[in-house]
């Protein structure tokens, strides 16, 4: 025997069943789309390499769209450079593009060798000798706050350990077969395509900008400044920001050792310098201050010195932010450790909004752009 279903009290009106099928496929259709994050892989000398791809909501194919290469700190990865930047929250206000790749083994390979201490009195130079080595830096010292460097990369391992250390990545060809994928599945302005990145991704986005400047219109490092053993010889003038805090104790702002990589890197105000050379602009910078912007948020928060450095070629332009009392932090970001290890976050400025406010102005002309072309153009 079939049992019978016990019938409901109330029966919804077949009208009203149309009415709600029609209203929400109005809302499908005419709402726009939530934002898409995604991690991506590609494969590098037969390693896979990942990334995390944040569309903005709304995202049209039909549109060209700014990217940013964000590249997070040594011993991070890509999730913990979008959750201490708030850059994707921030991307969706402002139609960007955000990409955030994962290094291996949780340091980039920015090409510059750490300082053996026999030769410590005898390296020289101002950013435009030496080479980029292209060793990266094996002996890294552990970043505070990343958690410890998979296989135990510390300073002070023997010979013997030294030789068993894996071969650095190629972190350009990396990024640069990134940047090919986005643009044949994403519709992306090649002309519009910047780097940023925090403490080593800050040097990163430096060699970024040093050996991919026909494809990255300017960079913004922070917390970061220009290893003395670098050399660059950039395509053509690329703009560049940089943010520095003064109290920084990872990178320090009047120059010296980068100690998690073993290396000697100039002050941030030669860093400028130096880069302003690159880019044949003025010699001198103009200087200015900017009042605090959450004062809210850092009762104590200082005052942060300006150095803008103009008349370059191609219209490029290279500007020092010194945040006061600033540390090897992401200003108006997460105090993602300790203010002991890294110094403490400033919000004196919003990164996000001083490199954004930099960089949207920045463009590639069509004469040096790389001849990319979006998925929209191939069809």
């Amino acid at each position: 025997m079939i049992s019978k279903l016990p019938e409901t009290k109330t029966a919804l009106p077949l009208c009203h069943v149309y009415a709600t099928a029609i209203w929400l496929l109005w809302l499908l259709t005419v709402m726009p789309s939530h934002a898409q994050e995604t991690q991506e892989k590609i494969d590098i000398d037969n390693v896979s390499r990942t990334f995390i791809l944040h569309l903005p909501q709304g995202y049209d194919q039909q549109q060209r769209y700014p990217l940013v290469i964000l590249l997070h700190g040594q011993n991070q990865d890509a999730d913990d450079m979008g959750r201490l930047t708030h850059f994707s929250q921030f991307a969706e206000k402002n139609g960007i593009i955000a990409v955030y790749p994962n290094a291996t083994r949780g340091q980039w390979n920015i090409g510059v060798h750490p300082e053996q201490p026999s030769s410590g009195m005898g390296r020289r130079g101002g950013g435009r000798r030496g080479g980029w080595g292209g060793g990266g830096y094996p002996g890294g010292g552990g970043y505070p706050g990343g958690g410890g460097y998979p296989g135990g990369q510390r300073g002070g391992q023997n010979p013997d350990e030294t030789k068993s250390r894996p071969e650095p990545a190629d972190d350009v060809a990396f990024l640069n077969q990134m940047l090919d994928q986005l643009m044949l599945k994403y519709s992306i302005d090649s002309h519009r395509i910047y780097a940023t990145g925090l403490g080593d991704g800050g040097f990163m986005a430096m060699r970024a900008g040093c050996n991919m400047a026909d494809r990255v219109a300017a960079i913004a490092p922070v917390s970061a400044s220009l290893p003395k053993a670098m050399i660059c010889l950039p395509s053509r003038p690329v703009p560049a920001l940089f943010i520095d805090g003064t109290e920084d104790p990872v990178v320090p702002y009047n120059g010296g050792t980068y100690k998690p990589g073993k290396f000697p890197v100039l002050s941030a105000e030669e860093s400028a310098k130096s880069w302003a050379k690159f880019d044949r602009c003025d010699e001198k910078p103009a200087q200015d201050k900017l009042p605090p912007v959450e004062k809210n948020k850092d009762k104590g928060a200082k005052e942060t010195k300006t150095f803008t450095f103009s008349g370059c070629h191609d219209n490029a332009q290279v500007v020092l932010y010194a945040v006061k009392d600033g540390g090897n932090t992401w200003p108006g970001g997460e105090q993602y450790t300790t203010e002991k290890e890294v110094g403490k976050v400033s919000y004196a400025i919003s990164a996000n909004e001083s490199i954004w406010n930099f960089l949207n102005t920045k463009k590639i002309t069509a004469e040096t752009a790389s001849d990319q072309k979006s998925a929209t153009e191939q069809k």
